[in-house]
């Protein structure tokens, strides 16, 4: 059986190759929504509080114009616009990220929200789980899901939501959350008071982050989701910016002090928002691309969100 990437790698499996190559290495990939890098100003949360377990890091503020590649460390500003004019949005920008094609240029213009049945079409064919699945990597939604979100007859599916029914993998459900083998979109769980029976109680984040760190344990690929940033970024919430960088601070730490070895922690965003909060508007800002493992110099090559799927595909594959 032969299994293929449109930048034309060629995946061929073998039980015991991948049984022993494949495990060597992982990817927990951290998708924050509306998360771009502004200039160095009052109304730019990034700048004024910074994420201290990124910048030690990196040693870099998170700021437009400033990147650095060094030893297991890469962060660069990569183009969410992809040659389209006007704002980029998410649901284009999404399908973009997670699946290596153009979304943008493919409709001709950006598209907000959810995805409609074209761009569907491409998630199907490209989610970066379905090709990492079919090439027979162990690839997941760290994401919980409730119950009720599935019995819903108006709801619009995400992107995210697109690429695990693509890659015919289970959802993780609250059940999974309440065993610690799933994170929820808000990191602390906090957001789900009222909506479960029974409900979750609030966790630390540095708590949540080793949770996500041990799903990596037993998967080559992790994908997770956080929108809270965007949603900030439209209300224009500075003093809730500056609470969910804290909160974002510590879920990492708790990654990174859980995560092993051979796994690299990337995270990037499908367009600007949270880097302004004067606007209320997603902006035309570059996004971070962010890696901390050794999968870092796989990424020095990314100049747009299109590029990161098959560098991460290439990497996992290689």
């Amino acid at each position: 059986m032969l299994f293929w990437y449109s930048n034309n790698v060629e995946l061929i499996p073998d039980d015991k190759l991948f049984e022993e190559h494949f495990l060597e290495k992982s990817v927990i990939f951290i998708f924050l929504d509306g998360f771009g890098l502004g200039e160095e100003c009052e109304t730019n949360p990034l700048a004024l509080y910074g994420i201290p377990a990124l910048e030690s890091r990196l040693h870099t503020k998170l700021i437009a114009g400033t990147n650095n590649t060094s030893g297991n460390c890469h962060f660069a500003g990569i183009d969410a616009i992809l040659g389209i004019e006007g704002i980029p949005q998410s649901a284009t920008g999404q399908t973009s990220l997670l699946t290596g094609k153009n979304a943008q240029a493919f409709l001709g213009y950006h598209l907000p929200a959810f995805p409609d049945s074209r761009l569907v079409s491409i998630i199907q064919k490209y989610s970066i789980l379905k090709t990492l699945t079919y090439a027979g990597l162990r690839a997941t939604f760290a994401n919980a899901y409730t119950e009720t979100y599935f019995k819903k007859t108006d709801v619009s599916y995400s992107v995210t939501t697109h690429c695990v029914k693509a890659a015919g993998i289970p959802f993780r459900m609250i059940s999974e959350l309440l065993n610690n083998n799933a994170v929820y979109w808000d990191i602390t769980r906090t957001s789900l008071k009222g909506k479960t029976d029974p409900a979750p109680e609030p966790i630390d984040p540095f708590e949540a982050g080793t949770h996500l760190a041990r799903i990596a344990r037993e998967n080559d690929f992790v994908l997770f989701e956080c929108f809270e940033s965007d949603l900030i970024g439209h209300a224009c919430d500075m003093d809730a910016a500056k609470q969910f960088l804290l909160k974002l601070d510590r879920f990492l730490e708790g990654v990174f002090s859980s995560r092993e070895e051979n796994t690299s922690v990337m995270i990037c965003s499908d367009h600007g928002n949270i880097e302004n909060c004067s606007k209320g508007s997603h902006t035309e800002n570059p996004v971070p691309l962010i890696s901390i493992g050794p999968a870092s110099a796989s990424l020095k090559h990314v100049l747009a969100i299109d590029q990161v799927t098959p560098a991460i595909i290439n990497y996992l594959c290689s």
